[in-house]
């Protein structure tokens, strides 16, 4: 037997939509397909604009590229800082044989320190990179592009020094 849309039915689509459930939300709570709820509304003179949350999210969507933007150029000043100190004088500081403070002041940093300058000035480039968004897949296209033309370009010439002919050999 087919059910009826009942006036306890319009009356808690009345109730829901007036707490701001949505439309989806309101079918599945009352057991009632998408379209009954739409056409129900519409009869009853509620709507389902939602221009004001969709407002709203992309007002977000502006706050979040900008806290990205903003996140990018704090880790790209780190990037520079870091690689400044890998690259700017010293001070070495340890203790001699005897156990006197000793303290020296060199041209850059040692091996291992501008590994670690170096490293931390990467690991905030490539986390200011990941914030650019669709960038980091062009990089990749074009490392892979020129990867393949090099790779080309090495079986060329080991096939020109072992005397084969690609023309020949693959029929070009």
């Amino acid at each position: 037997m087919a059910r009826t849309f009942s006036a306890e039915d319009e009356e808690t689509l009345r109730q829901l939509h007036a707490d701001g459930v949505s439309r989806n939300e309101i079918s599945r709570q009352m057991g009632w397909g998408l379209g009954t709820i739409s056409n129900h509304a519409q009869r009853l003179g509620l709507s389902f604009d939602r221009s004001a949350t969709r407002a709203a999210v992309e007002a977000r969507q502006v706050d979040l590229r900008e806290q990205r933007q903003r996140a990018q150029q704090v880790l790209m000043d780190h990037f520079f800082h870091q690689m400044e100190r890998a690259r700017s004088r010293y001070l070495l500081t340890t203790f001699d044989h005897v156990g006197t403070f000793v303290a020296e002041s060199v041209p850059e940093p040692p091996a291992r320190e501008t590994k670690d300058l170096t490293s931390a000035a990467v690991q905030a480039l490539t986390a200011a990179e990941k914030l650019t968004g669709d960038n980091g897949r062009e990089q990749a296209q074009g490392l892979l592009r020129g990867l393949g033309e090099a790779m080309t370009a090495a079986a060329d010439a080991i096939a020109q020094d072992m005397g084969i002919d690609d023309a020949a050999e693959y029929g070009g």
